[in-house]
């Protein structure tokens, strides 16, 4: 790990959403461990006023792991503000998921813990089914078919088709119903979950019939539902 402290930090201008921000010397900051909804995705003003109310004008404190920035160019960053660990907060307030790359990381375990509490409290946008909730495998949702996905955003239902497609890189798995996987439904892994899952979950469900059970969101347009757990995926044949 490695750490970097600015100073007596830098100031807060201005909050894109709950997990970003700029800084008044023009750097924008992404906070690790956590993922808030993106601008114009439900409950994403809710989270960015939030934030807004914590940090705008404020001087915070930067802690860099090992990575610097991510591929937009964005400072990675655990923050604080004086003794507040902002990210943490965010999480256990229930205005952000515990979000992270690699399954290894010294905080996934508690972001973790924290995000089951926030869960179960229905705090924050756990109140409002944006978020995945655990499933377990006695609970009974509505079976839909894969292509009326659309028609059930933010509701929790059970998803039948087939895995036609998939894709895996670093960072997530896509199981993809279709092959416009761009406009239709996709099952989404990431890659700090895929430790649960059968080796090469890639290969190990495609071209199989699955019920995919859980929160069907709207990502670039298009329907996703993210697994976490693999009670979530059920192999029909």
């Amino acid at each position: 790990m490695i750490v970097l402290l600015l100073g007596c930090g830098e100031q807060v201008v201005e909050v894109y959403d709950g997990d970003t921000f700029l800084l008044a010397n023009g750097e924008k900051v992404r906070l690790l461990g956590i993922n808030a909804p993106e601008i114009g995705e439900p409950g994403s003003d809710i989270a960015r006023d939030y934030l807004e109310n914590l940090l705008l004008h404020h001087r915070v404190r930067l802690v860099r792991e090992d990575v610097d920035r991510d591929k937009y160019g964005r400072l990675l960053r655990y923050v604080y503000l004086g003794n507040r660990f902002i990210n943490e907060e965010m999480v256990a307030r229930g205005y952000a998921e515990s979000y992270f790359l690699d399954e290894n990381d010294r905080l996934k375990p508690r972001f973790d813990s924290i995000e089951i509490v926030a869960c179960k409290n229905r705090r924050g946008l756990w109140a409002f089914n944006v978020y995945q909730p655990p499933v377990t495998v006695d609970e009974k949702f509505r079976i839909i078919d894969w292509r009326e996905a659309e028609k059930y955003y933010y509701q929790n239902v059970t998803v039948e088709g087939k895995i036609v497609r998939t894709h895996r890189t670093k960072r997530v798995c896509f199981l993809n119903f279709d092959p416009d996987y761009r406009h239709t439904l996709t099952g989404v892994i990431f890659a700090s979950d895929l430790s649960k899952f059968p080796k090469d979950p890639q290969k190990f469900y495609l071209n199989k019939k699955v019920r995919i059970t859980g929160l069907i969101k709207q990502y670039k347009g298009a329907p996703e539902i993210i697994i976490k757990d693999p009670a979530q995926i059920e192999i029909i044949r």
